[in-house]
């Protein structure tokens, strides 16, 4: 099942799509928001599969659905967007955060459900083959380095470096955080701004601090963090209701 959230300015337009979406057979969560602010609080709370954002929003907000699309994927970079929008011009200008289509006003049932249809079924593909992702190709100076995801403990950002650790030794490489989370599988989580972890190879999670948590591995001794933010926002992840 997937989730969904809509962002569209005008009511009745908001409250069509919404119903088209919940229609879905695969849609488990259709939520539908007015606002770019409401659309960012909303990506932070669910981390929507999907996002089918209005580009051209009140003016009064000061930005558009590019701009909000642009904050969400910081947020959840595995989140496809599909743009709501009047204007063909915009294709370009939304490059950026790579949508996966648009749909044109006015818009047609037919339409939005097809594009809805096809995306959502990706999606469920994608989440089956995680478990086949065998290797990912990290960068460390001039070499391409080949790795097994299942082999990776965490993640970190140190200064401009980010290093990756497994049992055996931990890789340099300047690629940034949000980069590797996107080639990473699902089970790869952000726990801390500076910080990816394997949740498959978590032993233990230990509160440290009113604000921190230290998470530990199974047989390695250096450990990663987690803010007190990130826990709460997984915190069923970790501490599964009975």
């Amino acid at each position: 099942m997937v989730s969904i959230l809509i962002l569209e300015d005008e009511y009745y337009t908001r409250e069509y799509l919404k119903g088209l979406a919940t229609k879905n057979p695969i849609v488990s969560r259709a939520i539908a928001v007015s606002s770019g602010g409401e659309a960012v609080k909303m990506a932070k709370e669910h981390l929507p599969d999907i996002a089918l954002l209005d580009i051209e929003l009140d003016i009064q907000e000061g930005i558009n659905g590019i701009d909000v699309a642009m904050m969400i994927q910081k947020i959840t970079p595995q989140t496809h967007f599909v743009f709501i929008t009047g204007y063909a011009k915009y294709a370009l200008d939304s490059f950026s955060v790579h949508p996966y289509d648009y749909i044109l006003k006015p818009v047609k049932t037919e339409r939005v459900m097809e594009v809805i249809s096809t995306l959502a079924s990706k999606i469920l593909q994608n989440r089956d083959t995680d478990k086949a992702i065998d290797k990912i190709t990290i960068r460390t100076g001039n070499e391409i380095i080949f790795l097994r995801a299942g082999e990776i403990l965490f993640i970190e950002r140190q200064g401009k470096q980010t290093l990756v650790h497994t049992l055996n030794s931990i890789h340099e490489t300047d690629m940034f955080l949000n980069e590797l989370e996107g080639i990473l599988p699902r089970k790869f989580l952000r726990t801390h701004k500076s910080f990816i972890v394997n949740t498959g190879k978590i032993k233990s999670i230990m509160e440290v601090s009113r604000r921190s948590y230290q998470i530990e591995f199974y047989d390695y001794k250096r450990k990663a963090h987690m803010s007190r933010y990130k826990y709460k926002e997984h915190k069923e992840l970790f501490c599964p209701s009975r």
